[in-house]
């Protein structure tokens, strides 16, 4: 998922399983606000589609496509978004780990991997407008 490699140490962080916490929520927020009603729109636009009789099959695939075209682009884009958050997240433990690898302090790992989470949870707070919004360019 998306708490990067601290989980997968075994250690629980509070800060990262709030982030975690966030980041599913604002998930799921996605999906119902934005997701959902835009897959509406693709549904009553293919409608549409299917009720133009004089219309070839290749017309009909064609409009179909169209009537996807926008949900599909907003959906990449979000997603390479989320991806991008998900890689600093992950750059940012690295970094704790790199620092732990040469201190072998345990509490000082955990230490920094809970400022990242700090801080990323802050930056998705930052993210949520623009990810919620309903369509992008």
């Amino acid at each position: 998922r998306h708490d990067s490699d601290a989980m997968a140490n075994g250690i629980e962080i509070k800060e990262v399983q709030n982030l975690q916490t966030k980041l599913s929520s604002l998930m799921d927020e996605l999906d119902h606000k934005v997701f959902r009603p835009s897959q509406k729109q693709v549904f009553q636009c293919s409608i549409k589609c299917t009720e133009a009789r004089a219309t070839t099959q290749a017309e009909f695939h064609d409009c179909l496509s169209q009537c996807s075209a926008p949900l599909q682009r907003h959906e990449a884009a979000v997603m390479s978004e989320l991806q991008e958050f998900q890689h600093r997240v992950q750059r940012c433990v690295q970094q704790c780990q790199d620092k732990q690898a040469t201190t072998q302090n345990q509490s000082q790992f955990e230490r920094c991997v809970s400022d990242c989470a700090v801080f990323y949870q802050k930056e998705l707070g930052a993210m949520r407008p623009k990810l919620l919004k309903k369509s992008w360019p």
